[in-house]
């Protein structure tokens, strides 16, 4: 086999759950590149139209769908529709979550002050969300003996918010958006090694800071405490989504693929 195809997604299927925000088009772009047909799936099914009109000016064959990640019935519509319009579904991408783009009603809060219902409702999303999708599509996918999972995980599922980083800054790192993400890490070793011998690999992937128009106090901090010197483009996740969801990744099993520019290193 020539090495190239080992990342041909020709014929596949792929779910993008929070297909309105800032990385869902980007794993639309990556994986439609190597020949999947993609579904991005979001609670605000607006901006998510919006999202996939955009990619299909691009030649991206992608569609939209409406989907609560917290809800299990929703989840099993989305998967209905799907497999109804194109037969399975090969790759799922867990990409929702609350974040500094998309916060809950109090992100900002202290620890000391920070509300319970911001807690459950980060907790639901970011983690609740991961669990019921993948137990949803995971049960498809094992009654297929085959699929990959990706949960989108964070450098705060790897380690501390560095807290001198934020103040002054307008931007913060919750208690409950830290440890949600620390837990998609677990379910995704879990998960993995639970279904690993049917054909059904699981694994995550960390981004590092992803630069969406930050300035001033907070981008100067980032830029001196990454090796790399910078924050990352959205673009530069595109390699390692292609390779978790590919064959170029079959022995690949419960890992959690870093790509932040060398800040866990540190």
């Amino acid at each position: 086999m020539n090495d190239l195809n080992l990342f041909d997604l020709t014929g596949r299927v792929a779910i993008i759950t929070g297909g309105g925000g800032l990385l869902a088009s980007e794993h639309a772009i990556a994986l439609a590149a190597h020949g999947a047909t993609v579904i991005l799936a979001d609670f605000n099914l607006e901006r998510c139209v919006a999202t996939v009109e955009t990619l299909v000016k691009e030649g991206i064959n992608a569609s939209a769908k409406y989907c609560d990640v917290t809800k299990k019935d929703s989840w099993e519509t989305l998967l209905n529709d799907v497999v109804t319009e194109h037969g399975k579904v090969d790759i799922l991408i867990n990409n929702a979550g609350f974040t500094n783009q998309s916060k809950s009603a109090n992100f900002d809060a202290s620890f000391e002050n920070f509300p319970l219902e911001d807690w459950n409702a980060i907790m639901n999303v970011n983690l609740t969300g991961a669990f019921l999708c993948c137990q949803v599509v995971g049960k498809h996918m094992l009654q297929n003996g085959k699929g990959s999972i990706i949960n989108i995980a964070s450098l705060y599922g790897v380690v501390s918010p560095n807290h001198k980083m934020y103040p002054d800054t307008g931007i913060s790192q919750p208690v409950a958006y830290s440890v949600s993400k620390h837990g998609v890490v677990a379910l995704t070793k879990y998960i993995a090694t639970l279904w690993a011998e049917k054909g059904v690999r699981v694994n995550s992937l960390t981004p590092g800071g992803i630069f969406n128009g930050h300035e001033g106090l907070f981008l100067e901090r980032f830029k001196q405490l990454n090796p790399i010197g910078r924050m990352s483009d959205k673009t530069e996740l595109r390699g390692g989504i292609v390779f978790l969801a590919s064959d170029a990744s079959s022995h690949m099993v419960g890992h959690n693929l870093v790509i932040d520019g060398g800040w866990t290193a540190w």
